[in-house]
């Protein structure tokens, strides 16, 4: 063979060879795009399926919650908290809880009840301010400016903790305490139309249980006082004093176990308890919701409860004074004693006179009746 023919075979060579390795490269590159291509398809696929998803669950979400919202409008008069709650966070975006009265500035069991709802309920812009004024009666709350400066920070909801056991301490009478309670009630109303109040009965003190002030009363009669006069009216109220003893007594326990060594407040296990009270009643209790939030709808009139009140009038004692009658003075009125000479039996001689000696007789008897005469006269001059 030739050189030309050797080196012409040799190019050939080397030109299929290239040929053949391009094609491989090309096909390589072919399938990736089209690999590519089919994993770009597949995640626009996936994205339209899952936006698909996205809008029917939020489409779903939204009618659900949409039907929440109208059922709460129609059953205000008889709704959870909670459930307030997610009315007010929705048409607001925000809401804020405040716990006012007899309440600590750190109490563990509000804390923990709000946190529990938070997790449970889309509630993420829910804030909580205390204020805290466990060591005044109603009468100070009355003379002070503790409303105004809760009003301040605007609420939406207010737990009011009513000062039960230092009203009992002031020894004021069960109806000035619950009047006064029901007027700071009507002074929070005033000042915010569109706040949610809940009166909330305080924790147990087991040692203020039977220590009596002057009126033989105790911080449970005052309690007891104004839960039965709420009956009659639609303020919401959670007797939480009332349901610790309940569940103290379905658990078979005692109300030492639960509290500190003073027992005047709530252990670390009472506080737990209290808390757990409180959270139910936040999910489950119904009240009346009505002096909350209007977004829709016409809200009820508000007339003010502590005027209508009745308060006992003691009953007034007319003392009648004795009438003595004017003793009218008589002059006494004197007789003149009339002098009655005394009896002087006669003397008679029964004995016949002797003819001798019946001169010297007659002589005798006359001298005897001359000194008789005048004895007699002597006796009459004197």
């Amino acid at each position: 063979m030739k050189k030309k023919e050797i080196v012409l075979v040799s190019i050939l060579g080397i030109l299929t060879i290239a040929i053949v390795l391009f094609g491989y490269k090309y096909a390589a590159g072919k399938k990736e795009a089209l690999l590519n291509e089919g994993e770009k398809q597949t995640e626009t696929v996936s994205e339209v399926v899952s936006s698909q998803e996205s809008t029917v669950a939020e489409s779903d979400t939204s009618e659900a919650y949409a039907q929440f919202l109208a059922a709460f409008a129609e059953n205000r008069s008889s709704a959870s908290v909670v459930d307030y709650l997610q009315y007010v966070h929705h048409h607001t975006k925000e809401v804020n809880v405040a716990f006012f009265g007899d309440v600590a500035s750190d109490a563990v069991w509000a804390k923990a009840a709000i946190t529990g709802i938070q997790a449970d309920f889309p509630l993420e812009n829910l804030t909580t301010s205390f204020f805290s004024h466990p060591s005044d009666s109603s009468s100070v709350y009355l003379s002070s400016q503790y409303v105004q400066e809760m009003v301040a920070s605007s609420p939406d909801v207010i737990f009011y903790t009513i000062p039960a056991k230092i009203d009992q301490v002031v020894d004021i009478s069960l109806a000035d305490s619950t009047q006064n309670i029901y007027k700071i009630y009507d002074e929070i109303r005033s000042a915010l139309p569109d706040a949610l109040i809940v009166l909330v009965t305080p924790p147990p003190a087991e040692a203020k249980v039977a220590d009596w002030n002057s009126r033989a009363l105790d911080y449970r009669n005052y309690t007891n006082n104004l839960v039965e006069e709420n009956a009659a009216l639609t303020v919401p109220l959670y007797d939480l004093h009332a349901d610790f003893f309940a569940e103290l007594t379905n658990r078979g326990e005692t109300l030492a176990n639960f509290m500190d060594a003073a027992g005047l407040e709530l252990n670390e296990a009472g506080q737990q308890l209290y808390g757990e009270m409180f959270a139910n009643s936040l999910r489950i209790r119904m009240i009346n919701t009505t002096a909350g939030l209007y977004v829709e709808g016409e809200k009820p009139a508000y007339t003010p409860i502590a005027p209508t009140l009745v308060v006992p009038v003691a009953p007034v004692t007319v003392i009648e004074e004795a009438v003595s009658e004017e003793t009218v003075y008589e002059e006494p009125v004197y007789e003149e004693p009339t002098y009655v000479a005394p009896y002087v039996e006669p003397i008679i001689n029964d004995t016949l006179p002797n003819t001798s000696n019946s001169t010297a007789t007659d002589a005798n008897t006359d001298d005897t009746e001359t000194s008789t005469n005048m004895e007699t006269n002597g006796t009459t001059s004197n």
